[in-house]
């Protein structure tokens, strides 16, 4: 499977959330996220590159590795399982060569509409940030599916010049 998603800075949270309401879009409670990246030396352009997260979420705790379906941005494949030691993976992400990157504190609100995931993030030390998320089978049309996403950004209030083509770990 293909995580296709599009991230925007977020200026008026509350005319997302009333626009939301208007569409029967409902966000879940907040939740808090904690994560650190894991990175290799690979270039993020390089096709080989790849990066792990562990993120602790209430009382699971979860190893992500994220690798490019294509040259796209956000555009990626992503396996997920959850762990029961985070320090034994930490220490064996370093000794297979990864380092530390960086530390992100988020809050999160997830919403459902359709087939799409919405994320609303609050994130320590960097701002207000909104995504749109989909999962694709291998063939997807990205074009396609990113238009998708955007168009419901736009139904939502948000402005294409606030679109990032980045990560959290790459903004911080």
């Amino acid at each position: 499977m293909r995580e296709i998603e599009v991230t925007a800075r977020l200026k008026d949270k509350d005319l997302l959330y009333k626009r939301a309401i208007d569409m029967g879009i409902v966000f879940d409670d907040p939740i808090i996220q904690e994560d650190t990246t894991y990175e290799s030396k690979i270039p993020i352009d390089n096709p080989e590159w790849n990066i792990f997260r562990i993120r602790k979420q209430g009382n699971r705790t979860i190893l992500t590795m994220k690798y490019k379906a294509s040259s796209r941005s956000q555009d990626n494949h992503e396996r997920e399982t959850i762990i029961s030691n985070d320090k034994e993976v930490a220490d064996m992400l370093g000794r297979v060569g990864y380092s530390v990157g960086v530390h992100i504190r988020k809050t999160r609100r997830k919403a459902q509409f359709k087939d799409l995931e919405l994320c609303l993030d609050e994130i320590d030390k960097l701002g207000t940030f909104i995504e749109v998320e989909k999962l694709a089978d291998e063939q997807a049309d990205v074009d396609k599916i990113q238009s998708e996403l955007w168009q419901l950004l736009l139904d939502l209030g948000v402005s294409p010049n606030d679109r990032i083509h980045k990560g959290y770990d790459t903004l911080m």
